[in-house]
């Protein structure tokens, strides 16, 4: 009988990768999970998702957007894109158009409503942000804007971090 290997727990650490990968890996997600989870006591977060709000922040940022560029800096297929912007349009927060340019593509663009929505689901997650920094004291709050710089680094547009230019 072959001997088994022992199982490893889903909490203990990768030997092969060091604290810092494996530290990155359990903060990031539950400080965003928890930051969206006091972002959604808010009004205007109620009634959409996270993934919602990323089309009407991509449109509202660039304009009317094909479908399709949203897709892909979602990072998710266009069948998702179609089902997001199905919800938006329904709440009258977008509206779909042809691209002059390419009949095969469907621009996405914000309504007034849609404007004011976004705009207040931004107030409300930069609120939701100062909440939980809020209790830190003036040190931890600076490392912590630090460590954020840094991080800035590992996203794939950015070479330097937009509050501290290198």
């Amino acid at each position: 009988m072959p001997a088994t290997q022992p199982t490893r727990r889903a909490e203990e650490p990768d030997a092969e990768f060091s604290g810092l990968e494996a530290s990155l890996i359990a903060t990031i997600g539950p400080v965003f999970r928890h930051l969206l989870a006091h972002a959604r006591r808010r009004p205007a977060w109620r009634a959409l998702t996270y993934q919602q709000y990323n089309v009407l922040r991509i449109v509202a940022a660039n304009g009317a957007t094909a479908q399709a560029e949203i897709a892909r800096r979602l990072l998710v297929s266009a069948p998702v894109i179609t089902r997001l912007a199905s919800a938006v349009v329904d709440a009258g927060l977008i509206v779909r158009r042809g691209d002059p340019n390419d009949r095969r593509s469907v621009l996405l663009a914000l309504t007034p409503k849609g404007r004011r929505r976004v705009a207040a689901m931004r107030s409300d997650l930069l609120s939701a942000a100062n909440e939980l920094i809020a209790p830190l004291p003036e040190n931890r709050r600076a490392a912590v804007s630090a460590a954020l710089d840094e991080l800035q680094v590992l996203l794939p547009s950015r070479q330097t971090s937009p509050r501290n230019p290198r």
